[in-house]
C-alpha cells in the first residue's frame, strides 16, 4: 500500500505548474501536533517516518531552520494565523508563573484578523479539521463550520477526503487539517512500528501502555527521581519508536490527502503547506530543568511547553505548489509569525496592517538572503521566559532582562553548552541583550488589553483531559 502510494505521488509530484490563469489557488495546511524537526526524515533523521512529506519537500521549498515563537500549540498557532507575537494576540497562558494544568489560558484577541477571516474576506471557502481542544479558543476562527474532535490521524485524514470529495471543485477554498497523534498519548500501532524498522523487544515492551502517557506527573516525577540510568535507557528507546509510529500513521493520513487532490487534478493549483507548532522534549534538558525548578508542575525533561529550547521550537515547515520553488532548501532562520504573510503573499492576497510577520515571497528566492531574527515566548508551565533568537545565538530571559541561558547555536546545535557567564562580556551577548529588551518593550506597549481567559465547555475539557493537559 505505501510503495504504490509513493509511487503515485512521485510520478503526480514531479512537476507542479503554476495555478492556471485567472484563479487564486487553493490551500491546504497540514499540521502535525508536537512533532520536532529533527525526526522527520527530510530533516535527516534515521527512521523512515516521514515518506509522503520527504516527497512534498523534494518537489516543493523546504525550511530547514523554521522555528516556532511559542512551545505549545494555542499561542504557537495564534501567532502563525495572525502573523503576531502572542503577547500581540493575547492568546496563552499568562501571569508571572504558568500553569495550564490548573489555569485555563486567554483567549485570541478579537480584533486580531486571522488568516481564515483575510481568505474568507478574498472569496475562499474555509474549512478546519482539527484535533486539539485549545483551537477552539482563536485559531479556529474565521473558518465555516470548523470541525474539533479529540480524535486519532486516520478520522481526521477520512474527514478531510469527505470534505474534499464533496467541495474541492469550488474553488478557491481553504482547508486546515490539524492531527495530534504524536501529542500524548503516544498510541500507536504495530504495522506503523514495523515500517519504521523498532526491535520486536519495543513491541513486547511490558511498560509500553504506561509510557504512551509518559507526560503525566507520575511518569516525569519518576524519571526526574527515581529511575536508574539503564531504566531510563530502555523507557526512552519504547517512547521515542512510539512517538516516531505516531508521525508515520499522520505522513500515510497525508499522502492518502494528496493522492485524492491528484486524482481529481487539484494539487497542481493548490499551495500546500506542512508545518508543526512545538516540539516534544526526551530529556533532552532534563539537568537544566532539575536545576532550575521553574515548572509549578513538579516536572522537568519531557513533554512541551516548559522551555525555549531546540527541541521544542524547531519545527519542520515545507511549501509546495504555485509559485514556489522545487528541491529547493532553505537553511537560514524563519520564524512561524512569517508564514500567514508569505502564504498570502504566495496566493497574491494583501496581508493585514500591524502585524510582526512580513512577506517572505522575495526573500525565498534571493541568494543572498540572512535569517531572520525573531523572539519566542509564552511558557505554559513556569515562568514569564523570553527568548531572542538571530540564527546563530540564542538569549533566554525573563521580561526584566535577568539572563538564564546563552548558546551559540551554530557550534552547539544542542544547547548543551550554557554561555551565560559571558554573556556581559561577548559582543553577541551584549547584542542580544539589547535586541531583546527594543523588542519586548515594544510588543508589550502595542499589546491589546487582556484578553478574558478561554471558557471550556465539558466536551473540550474531556477532550484536554485526554490530552494530558488538565487532571
Amino acid at each position: 500500500m505505501i510503495r504504490n502510494l509513493l509511487a503515485v505521488l512521485l510520478s503526480a509530484l514531479v512537476v507542479v505548474p503554476a495555478a492556471r490563469a485567472q484563479e487564486r489557488p487553493n490551500l491546504l495546511i497540514l499540521s502535525i501536533d508536537t512533532l520536532r524537526a529533527d525526526h522527520v526524515s527530510c530533516y535527516g533523521y534515521e527512521r523512515p517516518t516521514t515518506p509522503s512529506i520527504d516527497l512534498v519537500a523534494a518537489n516543493g521549498t523546504r525550511f530547514a531552520a523554521a522555528r516556532s515563537v511559542a512551545p505549545w500549540t494555542l499561542p504557537s498557532f495564534a501567532s502563525m494565523f495572525t502573523g503576531r507575537y502572542p503577547t500581540r494576540h493575547g492568546a496563552g497562558a499568562s501571569g508571572p508563573v504558568r500553569n495550564v494544568a490548573t489555569e485555563p489560558p486567554r483567549m485570541l484577541a478579537a480584533r486580531v484578523p486571522t488568516l481564515a477571516e483575510v481568505l474568507r474576506t478574498a472569496g475562499y471557502r474555509t474549512h478546519a479539521i482539527t484535533s486539539n481542544p485549545y483551537l477552539r479558543l482563536g485559531p479556529v476562527r474565521g473558518f465555516d463550520d470548523p470541525v474539533v474532535k479529540a480524535v486519532r490521524a486516520d478520522r481526521i485524514g477520512a474527514l478531510s477526503r469527505e470534505w474534499l470529495g464533496r467541495h474541492g471543485d469550488d474553488r478557491p477554498w481553504y482547508l486546515w487539517v490539524h492531527f495530534n497523534d504524536p501529542h500524548e498519548p503516544t498510541r500507536a500501532a504495530d504495522a506503523q512500528l514495523r515500517a519504521i524498522g523498532v526491535d520486536e523487544a519495543v513491541l513486547d515492551d511490558p511498560h509500553r501502555g504506561a509510557l504512551e502517557r509518559w507526560g503525566d506527573r507520575d511518569a516525569g516525577t519518576y524519571l526526574g527521581n527515581r529511575a536508574s540510568e539503564a531504566e531510563v535507557r530502555d523507557m526512552l528507546r519504547t517512547k521515542i519508536a512510539l512517538y516516531d509510529a505516531t508521525i508515520r500513521q499522520v505522513d500515510l493520513e497525508i499522502g492518502l490527502i494528496l493522492e485524492l487532490l491528484q486524482r481529481r487534478d487539484l494539487l497542481r493549483d493548490t499551495l500546500v503547506v506542512i508545518v508543526a507548532d512545538h516540539g516534544e522534549e526526551f530529556l533532552d534538558h532534563a539537568e537544566e530543568g532539575r536545576a532550575w525548578n521553574h515548572d509549578p508542575r513538579g516536572i522537568w525533561g519531557i513533554g512541551h511547553g516548559h522551555t525555549l529550547f531546540e527541541e521544542q521550537l524547531h519545527v519542520p515547515l515545507v511549501l509546495m505548489g504555485p509559485r514556489v520553488r522545487p528541491n529547493q532548501v532553505i537553511a537560514e532562520q524563519f520564524p512561524l509569525t512569517e508564514l500567514m504573510p508569505t502564504v498570502l503573499g504566495l496566493l497574491r492576497v494583501r496581508a493585514p496592517e500591524d502585524i510582526d510577520g512580513e512577506n517572505r515571497v522575495e526573500w525565498m528566492r534571493d541568494r543572498q538572503r540572512a535569517p531572520i531574527p525573531m523572539a519566542a515566548e509564552s511558557l505554559a508551565y513556569g515562568p514569564d521566559w523570553v527568548a531572542w533568537i538571530d540564527g546563530r545565538y540564542k538569549l533566554i530571559a525573563d521580561r526584566l532582562g535577568h539572563v538564564q541561558a546563552f548558546y551559540d547555536l551554530e557550534r552547539d546545535p544542542y544547547e548543551l553548552h550554557d554561555l551565560v557567564a559571558q554573556v556581559d562580556s561577548l559582543d553577541a551577548g551584549i547584542r542580544l541583550q539589547e535586541r531583546l529588551r527594543d523588542w519586548n518593550d515594544r510588543v508589550i506597549a502595542e499589546a491589546p488589553p487582556a484578553t478574558a481567559a478561554g471558557e471550556l465547555t465539558d466536551e473540550m475539557r474531556e477532550g484536554l483531559r485526554s490530552l494530558g493537559y488538565v487532571q
